[in-house]
């Protein structure tokens, strides 16, 4: 939560300046950037668009323990006891509150961090929300053939994905 109050204290500096449209503000995150993204977006709507990168999975298909450090999410192992089906929330959930807000999420095929198969599980997941609002389209994926990365090409789709929800 240290990491979400400190970027929406970042939102509240971006939108006082003279070159930034506080209606235009985006967030785009690698790895620990991706879930960043994730965490704080629920709790700041001036981000209008969210892109991450092998930032998530499901915790049923991740290392419960490494999530857990002291500064991180301890109560992970400390209340849940590192068990997935005890954690009151999966990304499934976090995705769904963004809706309809667009969501681009890079998942790599073969990221050793993130099971690709749990980011599947979670956009499925998350879909039913996003149609619940006739916004089926915000919510795209794409899963570049790499290991834990942003390749250039993701990248770029991303950017699209981004200028595509943000120009006016």
């Amino acid at each position: 939560m240290k990491a979400a109050w400190d970027n929406i204290r970042a939102v509240d500096l971006l939108s006082t300046l003279p070159e930034v449209d506080a209606e235009r503000i985006g967030v785009i995150g690698h790895s620990l950037g991706g879930h960043n993204a994730l965490f704080t977006a629920p709790f700041d709507s001036r981000l209008k668009v969210i892109v991450s990168s092998c930032g998530f999975t499901s915790f049923l298909k991740d290392d419960m323990p490494s999530w857990t450090g002291p500064r991180y999410m301890p109560r992970i192992k400390t209340l849940f006891e590192n068990d997935a089906k005890k954690v009151p929330f999966d990304f499934s959930e976090i995705v769904a509150t963004l809706a309809p807000r667009p969501f681009f999420a890079s998942a790599a095929t073969k990221d050793n961090d993130f099971d690709v198969s749990g980011v599947r599980d979670v956009m499925q997941a998350a879909a039913s929300v996003y149609e619940l609002h006739g916004k089926r389209e915000h919510l795209q994926a794409l899963y570049p053939e790499s290991p834990h990365d942003f390749p250039v090409d993701a990248r770029q789709k991303a950017y699209e994905f981004l200028d595509a929800h943000l120009k006016r």
